[in-house]
């Protein structure tokens, strides 16, 4: 990261409220903002040139997304689960909704469907090569959004999308300590156990990826 202290930029008139909140959010999952730091109504205000309404509409909004947290007559923080949540409510709901999609709708997986989701494994290989941390975030919630899609029930992506800001903010978290050639392999494992048809297999491997990910979300730790 840059060692010169982060800026919020000047924003225009149109789309404010929309605007200043995308600005905070992207703060926050690309790391600017990191987990626990405070976020001062005036003073974000001041650094993009608007009012204090629209930043406190903003805040709002990244409340209801789970990623910051406001104290009354305090002040308000980006928000952090510890591995507890983590481990005991992000990855069981992930592992609820995806093995319900596969077994409800495998027999949609058809050969337009495994090309783009081997597309997008492929895209990580070379995101991976060129360090492109963010965008490999990006690739993951892809792949795994690309499954949740085939859903006719609404529940289903309603789940996703209330937890997907949350899984992005560890990632961004923990992302240094983990070897970025482990994503290519990881989904690729996954991929090939979902183009197989044979639920058993893809129900341990859909085990096994989210296991890796709890690793990945939860321990700060040396690279393995």
């Amino acid at each position: 990261m840059s060692q010169h202290p982060f800026m919020f930029k000047q924003q225009a008139n149109t789309s404010l409220r929309e605007k200043v909140t995308n600005d905070l959010r992207e703060a926050i999952l690309n790391g600017h903002l990191a987990p626990g730091s405070r976020v001062k109504e005036m003073e974000v205000a001041e650094q993009m040139g608007v009012s204090r309404g629209p930043i406190r509409e903003a805040i709002r909004q990244l409340e209801r997304e789970g990623l910051l947290i406001s104290y009354p007559y305090k002040e308000t923080v980006v928000a952090d689960l510890d591995a507890e949540e983590v481990r005991n409510i992000l990855i069981p709901i992930r592992h609820h909704i995806e093995w319900f999609v596969v077994q409800r709708y495998l027999h949609e997986m058809d050969q337009k469907f495994f090309a783009a989701m081997q597309a997008i494994v492929d895209e990580m290989r070379e995101a991976a090569l060129n360090g492109e941390n963010l965008r490999l975030v990006d690739l993951d919630i892809q792949f795994h959004q690309t499954i949740l899609e085939l859903a006719n029930e609404r529940t289903v992506l309603l789940t996703w999308q209330s937890i997907v800001n949350q899984i992005r903010l560890h990632f961004s978290k923990n992302l240094p300590y983990y070897q970025l050639d482990h994503f290519e392999k990881d989904h690729q494992e996954l991929l090939d156990a979902i183009r197989s048809k044979d639920l058993p297999k893809i129900q341990g491997a859909i085990a096994k990826h989210l296991d890796s990910d709890d690793n990945l979300l939860c321990f700060d730790r040396p690279l393995r």
